[in-house]
């Protein structure tokens, strides 16, 4: 059978005319392809990346504005924050980092490092291991929402992909990704966390900082918007004054 050129003119016709039709019922139905989509993904597809927090609430429904970072990566998530307020100074820090697992429609973190800071206390320091967290996940966009088993509820906006590495260090975490670099490592003795984004020459990093918290069982110290000079070679990062991390297998 031969088709000329007004036959393939009239079968584009209809199907301009059905993909018409279908986006109508779409329209209809109250859903689209991309809502289709989304229902489709998976957990770890709604969460994967780098996201800024926007807010968070108590279970109680207190609001407790923030600022800070969450990262899922490759089965590794990493975080860091400190709540908003003034003295600045006196604000208090969450930092953790472990692995997670993704299940249908919903993630379980599994804390390796949990550290708490709260600089106007006494004892600042306040960091353990090995906290299980179960959390429900919805996603709208670029806007992703995470319910903890507790009620809190944490609302992000989406920064980039997550693109880049994490790497396990001596009892923590370190991370290149989307231009950012993310800074959770804490033990009873003392803490280093952080976030912001750097640029690299080399194995130099220069680290321009949104957020910062050093704490010891004795005093805490919180920074943002600085800048602090690092070394990153794979094998270990530096800090301008001295303090190194190796990278573990």
């Amino acid at each position: 059978m031969q088709i000329n050129c007004d036959g393939e003119h009239d079968m584009k016709a209809y199907y301009v005319r059905f993909a018409a039709l279908c986006a109508v019922l779409l329209l209809i139905l109250g859903c689209s392809p991309a809502d289709d989509e989304m229902r489709a993904g998976t957990a770890e597809d709604l969460v994967s990346g780098l996201w800024a927090y926007t807010g968070l609430t108590t279970s109680g429904g207190d609001e407790m504005p923030l600022t800070g970072i969450f990262l899922f990566h490759d089965g590794v998530f990493m975080q860091q924050s400190i709540f908003d307020g003034e003295p600045f100074e006196d604000q208090r820090v969450m930092a953790h980092t472990g692995p997670y697992a993704a299940n249908a429609d919903s993630v379980t973190l599994f804390a390796r490092q949990q550290i708490f800071v709260a600089p106007d206390q006494d004892a600042p320091l306040d960091v353990s291991a090995d906290h299980e967290h179960q959390l429900t996940i919805s996603r709208d966009g670029d806007e992703l929402t995470l319910v903890f088993g507790s009620g809190t509820v944490q609302t992000f906006e989406r920064v980039g992909p997550g693109l880049g590495s994490v790497y396990s260090i001596e009892s923590g975490a370190f991370a290149l990704v989307d231009d950012h670099f993310i800074l959770v490592q804490g033990t009873s003795e003392g803490t280093v966390n952080g976030y912001g984004t750097y640029t690299r020459d080399g194995n130099e990093l220069e680290l321009q900082v949104t957020r910062w918290s050093e704490a010891t069982p004795d005093s805490a110290t919180n920074l943002r918007d600085v800048t602090l000079q690092a070394t990153f070679d794979g094998v270990s990062l530096a800090l301008e004054d001295g303090r190194e991390y190796r990278v573990v297998r």
